[in-house]
């Protein structure tokens, strides 16, 4: 008895160790230590970076600029009055110094264009990391509900395990009496021997499925956690307000539509270069030369240059013209990408709908299978206690039981998987 005891306490001591989490748990760690989400947050800040009037070409540029030129070379010079120089290996330096500055003063608005679309992007960087967030986050759900179907499928085994042993201590009693042969204890082991087996498999399937959550959530795959075994559904979904959640919500059609944008900016970037463009350039400026030979031995300069230009493509070989009609067609094509992939969420929506409402339907016959299944097991197994039947009808009725919890568990499962699909499509997540 000793023995016994300990070997139910045991498992149980271990599991009571192991720290609950929750769904919602889950959830926050994997938003906070994600490595896809991490990834996005950084992309996304990449294009928040990227919107800037400098990059747009809108502010001017300042640069210091300066040099030092020395040169040795063989100096011969002679001035009008007769004097001459010559020098061989005669030592001449150049030092300057200056502040350049460039500014595009007009471009056909192409440099407004240009922020337009860097906001655009930069909008579409955070509606991507919302679509990693919501897919991380569905993921996390997934594998968290997986454990607990997985949890409560090793409920459905372990109950089976405890009335196939009573089958067999049932035919262990009645063939040690002598009213039963052989074959129907040994049956009764061998079906309890693989009831065992099957427990150990679905006990690794728990284990395996919670590596995967640890590495959703990024931590050691191997810590230890319990999870809330229960199922129950009261998620009413409506479809109206599904589709219309798709519609406004949803990250990943909302980053194709700013797709489209995007594509609208770059055919008017592209025609804004065929315009005028007027530049501005100006040199605050200083140099020296010092001169070991010849008539001018020092000279030193400083002064303010200002400039304009004028820039007007007259011919390119229809470049500027190909660059326009290619940006055209990839707005066509940003357009017809949207449409598509509305096209294709409205279907997937639809077919996780009908499957969570029919789920829904085969879930109440599951669960009265499930009874009606324990009753018809318990008077089997009472029949064959009195001996008014034989194990065929124990096992056939055990059988039935162990398959009726199987479904029901699995039925379960999907209507939490097709809950989460939902809310995912409609960027409820």
């Amino acid at each position: 008895m000793l023995k016994i005891f300990l070997s139910i306490l045991l498992p149980l001591t271990l599991f009571s160790q192991d720290s609950l989490l929750t769904a919602d748990e889950a959830v926050r760690i994997a938003l906070a230590n994600n490595f896809d989400i991490r990834i996005g947050q950084a992309d996304a800040e990449v294009a928040h970076l990227n919107n800037t009037k400098a990059n747009a070409g809108m502010l001017p540029t300042i640069n210091l600029v300066a040099g030092d030129n020395f040169t040795v070379s063989a100096f011969q010079q002679q001035l009008a009055n007769g004097n001459e120089f010559n020098e061989l290996g005669a030592v001449f330096n150049t030092v300057n110094a200056g502040v350049q500055l460039g500014w595009t003063l007009f471009d056909g608005r192409v440099m407004y264009i240009t922020k337009d679309r860097l906001a655009a992007q930069e909008q579409q960087g955070i509606l991507n990391l919302q679509a990693v967030v919501q897919n991380s986050t569905a993921a996390v759900l997934q594998t968290y509900y997986g454990i607990a179907a997985s949890r409560q499928q090793e409920r459905s085994i372990e109950e089976v395990i405890a009335l196939n042993e009573e089958r067999l201590r049932i035919a262990e009693a009645r063939l040690a009496a002598g009213f039963a042969t052989q074959p129907d204890a040994l049956q009764a082991r061998i079906d309890l021997n693989r009831q065992r087996g099957d427990l150990l498999a679905q006990q690794n399937t728990t284990r395996t499925a919670k590596r995967s959550l640890n590495r959703l959530v990024a931590r050691d795959p191997e810590t230890p956690f319990s999870v809330v075994e229960d199922l129950n559904n009261l998620y009413v979904p409506d479809r109206e307000a599904l589709l219309q959640g798709l519609q406004s919500a949803n990250p990943d059609l909302l980053s194709l539509k700013m797709g489209e944008q995007i594509a609208a900016y770059l055919i008017d970037e592209a025609e804004g270069r065929r315009k005028l463009r007027l530049t501005t350039n100006s040199t605050l400026n200083a140099q020296r030369t010092d001169n070991t030979s010849g008539f001018l031995l020092n000279n030193t300069q400083s002064g303010l240059t200002l400039g304009l230009g004028l820039t007007y493509p007259l011919y390119d070989g229809g470049l500027l013209k190909s660059r326009a009609e290619v940006a055209r067609v990839g707005a066509e094509r940003a357009a017809l990408q949207t449409e598509a992939r509305k096209l294709e969420l409205t279907a997937a929506l639809d077919n996780q709908l009908s499957d969570y409402q029919t789920q829904q339907a085969i879930l109440a016959y599951e669960e009265e299978n499930v009874g009606n299944a324990r009753e018809s097991l318990n008077i089997s197994t009472e029949r064959f206690r009195l001996g008014q039947t034989n194990s065929l009808e124990v096992q056939q009725a055990q059988s039935t039981f162990e398959q009726t919890l199987g479904r029901r568990n699995l039925v379960r499962f999907n209507l939490k998987q097709a809950e989460v699909q939902l809310r995912l499509l409609a960027g409820q997540l």
